[in-house]
């Protein structure tokens, strides 16, 4: 059984297939740019290599491009806390704040000025998420993401 599983619950009820839209705009809510993706998010229970969340990751823009990536992270006990970190492409940490709401803080490996704040709310259905991105770059806010979900597997 993963240690997802046991420590991270709300995390844990994340397990699946994901469909969705991602909209980036600027602080005063114009749209920059828009596409569609699917995730799918697991917890290889043997931990090999350490990993214990993986994400593989497709996007589509509206343009026909497509992109696959995959983000993978190890579980973590944090002075007493349950966190799962990123060391690769993404670099950050993201833990549960209650029974409805992940946080996860991270920045990017391309661009250590950029660091973005993210706060993933599951909705009681279990079928629904919603995600908030805070980009700033050199501590100053620069555009937000806003990101509908629904599970579909």
């Amino acid at each position: 059984m993963s240690i997802i599983r046991t420590k991270l619950p709300l995390l844990a009820r994340s397990e699946g297939l994901w469909e969705g839209t991602y909209r980036f705009v600027t602080p005063q809510l114009q749209l920059l740019e828009q596409y569609d993706f699917r995730i799918r998010i697991s917890f290889p229970s043997d931990g090999q290599g350490g990993i214990t969340y993986r994400q593989e990751s497709d996007y589509t823009w509206p343009d026909g491009r497509t992109q696959s990536l995959a983000f993978e992270a190890q579980y973590r006990d944090d002075n007493g806390r349950a966190v799962v970190t990123f060391d690769g492409r993404i670099a950050g940490k993201m833990w549960e704040l209650d029974d409805r709401t992940i946080y996860l803080n991270f920045r990017f490996a391309a661009d250590p000025d950029v660091d973005v704040c993210e706060m993933i709310q599951l909705a009681a259905n279990n079928t629904d998420r919603a995600r908030t991105w805070h980009w700033f770059r050199k501590g100053k806010l620069f555009q937000l993401t806003l990101v509908e979900e629904r599970r579909v597997a």
